[in-house]
Parts: C-alpha cells; sequence; structure tokens
C-alpha cells in the first residue's frame, strides 16, 4: 500500500474520532457532522491541533519534506545582512527591513506601533501615492526607509499620529454602553495618518502618505489552492444580489513562470494572484533587496539612483543585473515552507455561546463577504491540498469600506477570520483591520463602513450578551 493512501486513512481515522469527541456534544445528527467538519478551518490536511505561542508555525499534514520546510523557515527567521559573501547575505543598499519575521511576529499579523522605526513586530509599509492611488514616480511601491552607508534611503522614515474618531452616535450604543466599555481605551477609536521625514525625492503637489499592515501568513498555501474559477463564481453571485455587498475581483495577471492569466487574490488590493509570484515570494527580494536568478536587478527606481549621484555617491555599481545573493533551491525551500504553513484548529464550536454568535454572524450578512468556506481545486505544488473542504472565511473580493477606511484606496480585501482568536498567544497583541487601527474584534466590528455599514448597525443593535456572543464565535473560527 502506498504511503499516501495509508497517510489518508489515518488522517480519516482521526477525522473519526476528534468527531467522537468535539466537547460534551452527542455526534451523530447531521448537525453535529457539520460542526466536526468546520473545527478544521484548514480541511484535513491543512489543519493542525495546537493553541500555544507556536500556532502559527506548524508545518501542515500534507507537508512530507520537512528539511526543505525547516530550510525556507530559516530564511524567514534569518536577519539579513550588507556583505553578500556570508549566509543572508546581500542586504541592500536600500531596503525596507532586515528581517521577514521582523514584519511577521508570532507568525501572524503586525502590531499597531506608534514609531515606524520600531523594528520587530512593526509590520506597516508606507506608500507614497496621489489621490488616485497611483505611486508618485521615484519611489519604490512600498517605501524604502533604510540604506547601507553611504547610500541613502529616500526618506529616513514616518510619522505616524494617532487620531481620535467619534461616529455619528459619540462612540456608543444604542443602550448607552460605550464602546470598549470597561477597558482603558472606553468610549474611544482610532486611526492613524502619516508623513514622510527627511525625504530627499522630489514631492509633486497634492501627494499623500498611506500605511498598511502585513497580512497573516499561514494557510496562504490553502488559498493558493483556491481555483480562479470559484472567486469568479462567488463574484458573479454577490453581484446577482440584491443589496449594496458587491465585492470587486482583482485584476487579471499573466505570470511569467507559465505565460498564462491568474485572477488577483493576495494582498489587500488583490494586486497579487498566485504565490509563485505573490507576496511572500517578492518580499523576500523588495524587503530586504536580496537578489536571485529572476529578480537580477535592485529593488530601487531610476531616480532614487541619480539622486545617489547628485549626493556625491558612487553609483557604478547600482546599473544593471547584480550577483545572484539567494540561490534558486534555498527559494524553492523558501516557498515549500510558505505554502505549507497550517492552520489552527477551530476551538469550542460546541460551546452554546459560540453557537448564538454564529448564528448572529450569519443573520448579520458578516458571511457575505467573510464567506466561511470553499472547496480547493487541483493544487499542483501540494497534491494533498487538492479538494479540500477549509473554512477561512474571507470571499477574497475587494470590498468599498467606506470614506471612513480611505488610504491608498478605500476598497480592500475581505481577510481570512481562521486563526484570529489565536493571534494575543502568537503575537503578543490584537490588532487588525489594514491600518491596525483596531485594537480588538468589537473595534474591527465598529470599523466596518461602505458595503458593510449594514452588518455593522446590526452588531451595534444588538443587545450586549448578543454582541459578546458575536465576538466569542469571530474569535473561536
Amino acid at each position: 500500500m502506498k504511503l499516501s493512501c495509508i497517510k489518508n486513512i489515518f488522517l480519516f481515522t482521526v477525522v473519526l474520532l476528534f468527531a467522537s469527541c468535539v466537547k460534551d456534544d452527542s455526534i451523530g445528527t447531521p448537525e453535529d457532522e457539520v460542526l466536526a467538519e468546520e473545527y478544521y478551518s484548514g480541511g484535513i490536511n491543512g489543519t493542525v491541533f495546537n493553541e500555544t505561542s507556536k500556532c502559527f508555525e506548524q508545518p501542515s499534514p500534507a507537508i512530507s519534506d520537512l528539511n526543505a520546510f525547516l530550510n525556507g523557515e530559516a530564511f524567514f527567521e534569518g536577519t539579513f545582512v550588507s556583505d553578500s559573501d556570508v549566509p543572508f547575505g546581500g542586504l541592500g543598499p536600500v531596503y525596507i527591513k532586515t528581517s521577514c519575521i521582523s514584519c511577521h511576529p508570532g507568525y501572524g499579523r503586525a502590531q499597531r506601533v506608534d514609531d515606524f522605526s520600531v523594528d520587530h513586530g512593526n509590520g506597516y509599509i508606507a506608500f507614497v501615492h496621489m489621490p488616485d492611488g497611483s505611486i508618485v514616480p521615484g519611489f519604490t511601491v512600498m517605501l524604502q526607509t533604510h540604506a547601507v552607508a553611504p547610500f541613502v534611503p529616500p526618506a529616513e522614515g514616518v510619522d505616524i499620529t494617532w487620531n481620535q474618531f467619534v461616529d455619528e452616535y459619540g462612540n456608543k450604543y444604542p443602550d448607552g454602553t460605550p464602546y470598549n466599555a470597561g477597558k482603558a481605551i472606553e468610549g474611544t477609536l482610532i486611526y492613524p495618518t502619516a508623513e514622510l521625514i527627511n525625504c530627499i525625492m522630489d514631492l509633486p503637489a497634492g501627494y499623500k502618505v498611506s500605511i498598511e499592515a502585513t497580512i497573516g501568513i499561514y494557510g496562504t498555501g490553502l488559498l493558493d489552492a483556491i481555483a480562479d474559477e470559484s472567486i469568479i463564481d462567488e463574484y458573479e453571485r454577490q453581484q446577482a444580489m440584491d443589496g449594496v455587498i458587491k465585492g470587486q475581483h482583482g485584476p487579471w495577471i499573466t505570470e511569467s513562470f507559465d505565460g498564462k492569466q491568474h485572477l488577483g487574490k493576495f494582498t489587500w488590493h488583490c494586486s497579487r494572484a498566485t504565490l509563485q509570484n505573490g507576496p511572500g515570494y517578492n518580499a523576500l527580494y523588495s524587503i530586504s533587496n536580496i537578489t536571485r536568478e529572476d529578480r537580477p536587478n535592485l529593488y530601487a527606481t531610476t531616480q532614487w539612483i541619480e539622486k545617489q549621484h547628485e549626493l556625491g555617491i558612487d553609483t557604478t555599481g547600482l546599473h544593471g543585473p547584480q550577483k545572484a545573493e539567494l540561490s534558486y533551491d534555498d527559494l524553492l525551500d523558501f516557498m515549500v515552507w510558505h505554502r505549507g504553513l497550517a492552520v489552527p484548529a477551530a476551538r469550542n464550536l460546541g460551546d452554546p455561546d459560540v453557537q448564538q454568535g454564529k448564528n448572529l454572524f450569519y443573520e448579520g450578512k458578516c458571511a457575505e463577504c467573510h464567506k466561511p468556506s470553499w472547496t480547493t481545486g487541483d493544487y499542483e505544488y501540494i497534491p494533498e491540498y487538492s479538494n479540500q473542504k477549509i473554512w477561512p472565511y474571507t470571499d477574497l473580493l475587494m470590498h468599498d469600506m467606506g470614506d471612513e477606511n480611505q488610504g491608498r484606496f478605500r476598497t480592500y480585501r475581505t481577510p481570512p477570520l481562521w486563526g484570529r482568536g489565536l493571534m494575543n498567544k502568537a503575537a503578543n497583541h490584537t490588532d487588525m483591520f489594514h491600518d491596525l487601527r483596531a485594537r480588538n474584534f468589537e473595534e474591527a466590528i465598529l470599523w466596518h463602513f461602505g458595503e458593510a455599514e449594514d452588518s455593522r448597525e446590526f452588531f451595534r443593535n444588538l443587545a450586549k450578551e448578543d454582541r459578546e456572543a458575536l465576538i466569542l464565535f469571530c474569535a473561536s473560527i
């Protein structure tokens, strides 16, 4: 018998055993079978039952080459240096961060900071853009704020200001309870604005600076396995519905690795289509400016190089293809790790309060954008991810979130909710939303404007215990 067959039989047995001991529920009815199924957020081959501080760092059951996984993990955790002749060498000459993990503490999302220069835990990236969202000429898409001497970065940093926001209800629920009741932050909501520090580049009138936060990386291989056609089906379903929920799909992107068109579904604005040319694949190059065979040129603009020359700095070595600083084999291992990160299993779904929260989640039409489940398509990179039912709670479409959430754009891809309740354990914070303005689940819901305002009002008008139940469900999936 093939190893894969033995593995599948073992996993099926695990499912049956798990279904027989979920909470105190009596398994056997169709409802209970669905409940057991929903615990497997990443499907049978993509879920781990781990609630520790390492819950986002685990290889999925589908990963067989642990050596490749661990080698790829080393590049995620490693700190890069400028000397190109040593391990993890080649940093710069201009760059954003020295490591991946500094932006993804605990392998999760970054945390809110007041000081953009904070290294570990700060996963903010900044954009210097015009009102229409286009990047100001001379800047890379993501602002670089560091450089190896004698070079000078485009800007030395970003000044972040946290502003108070008061909604039309005075930050109170209809029953008079203030938002964040009982917390030190009671009655408050906040949002950031940003400005450049010591910028050396030319800035046109009307430019803006916006910040966005990194998105969690666990489970992205499973999202990659969702077929483009399935996302288009969801898009068309929403367009045919009554009401304001009208998600927009990402652009069709012709990928160089296969010459085919793929649908954009990664990043806050669906600007990347596949993990093979996705956020991590590119970030390993662009964040630290580590060159490789398929990315031989520096991640820098012609205008920045010209500015260095104007400053009297020798720019001879900055032009044209550079020496590869990351091998193709190491890049392959990095992608085994990236695709192979498992999703933590859902928790406490049989709890009556969680079940009440689930009912409210559907009643409030939260599931219209946070689509609970998908069935993956055929996935060549990890075949065991193919044809699995997963529960990420995202429609992978972009929605208009209103003027209140205007940044570079005002449309954002629906973020997956799986595993969010474990962020505090894994990353020591509960910050959420596109720029981490939401300090907890309650605030994340209260920042839902635009297309999501009806769901926001549904939540606001619930009784206190129902609001708590809905949040409890979000923290359990």
